[in-house]
């Protein structure tokens, strides 16, 4: 029976352990430096999954504070349109369904709502505004044409006033002259009357010791110029009217001599002088050469 190993060859073993141990450490340290780099990866594994957690967290905080600010404008923009437009109860009923609408969509969504939204606004705001502009149009005709109604009355107004003045004045001259046809026909008597008439500018006659010479005439304005001369007096008489009497008096006289033109062409005039008997007597004695 043979001896053991051991004791045949001690130096074998010992080398096969020492080989053992060489081989064994490396393989613990290996595994070591393994497990404190699956570590290092597991922990910044979980930092960055931790980073990318917070980054989602503060990414969704700021989309549902931009979704919140954009529901308080749209909030903001519907309380100023019902105030402009006054909104029924229906309408607003209607506009807090969109806005349900709009808490549950993202913000693509609500721009696109926005965009139709203001669009519609645009077209009642355009009808409104075209509205507008043809009541202000028909206004504006409105008020031309009673301005022109206005203006109209106010000329017929005047028309009427300047004829009720001009029938004013004729009815006063109408009435003197028959005031003074009055006086006349009440002084009968005391009087004489001389007709005359001048048939050519410059014509004259003389009566009673007065002469009247016819300057010119004027038929549409129903007027005359006329000199009377009597003794070294000198009388003119312009823009003289038909029917309007002329008294003047002639040196020693008592009582007005009266001249009055009746009737009127171009060129030519007739009337008659009226002469108070006074007159006539003071005009008898004057010519009259006094007694030896």
């Amino acid at each position: 029976m043979s001896a053991p190993l051991s004791r045949v060859y001690p130096e074998r073993v010992e080398l096969a352990r020492r080989n053992l141990l060489f081989q064994v450490v490396p393989a613990v340290i290996v595994i070591g430096l393994l497990g404190v780099a699956g570590v290092g990866f597991a922990w910044s594994s979980a930092i960055r999954t931790r980073h990318a957690d917070t980054q989602n967290y503060s990414s969704l905080e700021k989309r549902l504070q931009q979704t919140e600010e954009t529901n308080a404008q749209l909030r903001g923009q519907l309380s100023v349109v019902a105030g402009r437009l006054q909104l029924t109860p229906e309408d607003e009923v209607e506009a807090q369904r969109i806005a349900d609408r709009v808490r549950g969509m993202d913000a693509q969504q609500i721009a696109k709502i926005d965009a139709e939204l203001r669009s519609e606004l645009k077209a009642e705001a355009s009808a409104t505004e075209l509205d507008t502009k043809v009541s202000n149009t028909d206004l504006a005709e409105v008020t031309a044409k009673s301005h022109k109604e206005v203006v109209a009355v106010q000329k017929e107004v005047t028309n009427a006033k300047k004829d009720m003045q001009a029938t004013a004045d004729e009815l006063i001259k109408r009435l003197e002259r028959n005031q003074h046809e009055i006086e006349l026909l009440r002084n009968a008597g005391q009087h004489t009357d001389y007709d005359f008439a001048l048939n050519a500018k410059g014509a004259k006659t003389t009566l009673a010791g007065v002469t009247i010479v016819l300057q010119d005439s004027n038929v549409k304005k129903n007027q005359f110029n006329m000199t009377l001369l009597f003794g070294t007096t000198r009388l003119v008489q312009k823009n003289r009217s038909l029917d309007e009497p002329i008294f003047f008096y002639r040196p020693n006289d008592t009582s007005p001599m009266e001249l009055v033109v009746n009737q009127l062409a171009k060129h030519r005039v007739s009337g008659r002088l009226i002469v108070p008997k006074s007159s006539i007597t003071t005009a008898s004695t004057a010519s009259t050469p006094p007694s030896p």
